[in-house]
C-alpha cells in the first residue's frame, strides 16, 4: 500500500510541477468573456480563483487563461439562456477545450466543488487537476454529461484529469459520465469515490480509481447508472471494492 500511496503522490506532484511554470500574461482574460465579474486576479500569468465564484453564463476556459485556486473553491457555472457568446449547446456549461486548464498548484485544505447548471465538457483539455487531500471534491453537472476526455497524447502515468480528495464524487444528474485518461483517488478515514448518473450511463477508458481507507484498508468505489450501464473499458484499473448500484 505504501508503494501505491507513493505513486499517487508522485503523480500529483508531477502534474502540479508541470503546471507551475510562470506564464506570459499577455492576452489573458480572467473574466472569461465577461461571465465572471469582477475578473479574477492574475498571478504569474494565470487566473486565481478562491472562495465562491459564480458565472453569469457558460464558462469556457480558454487556453490563454488558465484557472488555478490556492484555497477551497466553489465554482458555480450558472445558466443564461440568452447568452450569445460563448455559444454552447446546453446553457450553463463548463467547457475545457484543447489547452485549457483548471486546477490547484498545491494541496488545498478546504472542500472543492465545481457545479454546472448545464454540462461539464473537457474536450482535449490540458489539465483538470483537483487536489484537496483532507476534504471532499465534488464535480456535478445538472442537465448534461460530465465528459472528461483528456489530451490523447498524455501519458497514462500523467493523467489529464487528476483528483485526490478525502472523498471524490462525480455526478451527472440527467446525463452520462464519460471518462478517458484520468485518475481518481481517495485516501483517508472517510475514503470513498463515487460516480452517479441515474439517468445515463458511465464509461471509463485508461482510468485509475484508487481508494485507501484508514491507512491500509481498501475502500469502496460506487457506480450508479440507469439500468446499471457501467463500462470499464481498456486501460481501466480499480483498486477499490466496486459496487454498482441500481
Amino acid at each position: 500500500m505504501k508503494t501505491w500511496k507513493g505513486l499517487i503522490a508522485g503523480v500529483a506532484i508531477a502534474s502540479m510541477t508541470l503546471l507551475s511554470y510562470p506564464r506570459d500574461s499577455f492576452a489573458i482574460d480572467c473574466s472569461y468573456g465577461g461571465v465572471i465579474q469582477p475578473p479574477l486576479p492574475i498571478d504569474d500569468g494565470v487566473c486565481l480563483a478562491s472562495g465562491t465564484v459564480r458565472t453569469t453564463g457558460s464558462l469556457i476556459l480558454d487556453p490563454s487563461s488558465w484557472m488555478f485556486f490556492t484555497q477551497g473553491l466553489k465554482l458555480l457555472v450558472r445558466e443564461e439562456p440568452s447568452q450569445q457568446f460563448p455559444f454552447v449547446q446546453i446553457p450553463g456549461t463548463l467547457l475545457i477545450p484543447p489547452g485549457g486548464v483548471i486546477g490547484s498548484r498545491s494541496p488545498v485544505l478546504n472542500p472543492v466543488e465545481i457545479s454546472a447548471a448545464g454540462a461539464i465538457i473537457m474536450n482535449g483539455g490540458f489539465a483538470f487537476n483537483l487536489w484537496a487531500p483532507t476534504d471532499p471534491i465534488t464535480v456535478r453537472a445538472a442537465k448534461g454529461n460530465v465528459s472528461l476526455q483528456g489530451d490523447a497524447q498524455n501519458s497514462p502515468f500523467l493523467p489529464t484529469t487528476f483528483m485526490l480528495g478525502d472523498t471524490v464524487k462525480v455526478e451527472a444528474t440527467r446525463g452520462s459520465i464519460i471518462v478517458n485518461n484520468a485518475s481518481f483517488n481517495s485516501i483517508g478515514d472517510s475514503a470513498d469515490v463515487s460516480f452517479v448518473a441515474p439517468r445515463g450511463s458511465i464509461t471509463f477508458t485508461d482510468t485509475l480509481i484508487f481508494v485507501l481507507k484508514e491507512g491500509s484498508e481498501i475502500g469502496e468505489c460506487t457506480f450508479q447508472a440507469k439500468n446499471q450501464q457501467v463500462t470499464f473499458g481498456p486501460g481501466t484499473s480499480l483498486f477499490c471494492n466496486a459496487r454498482i448500484k441500481k
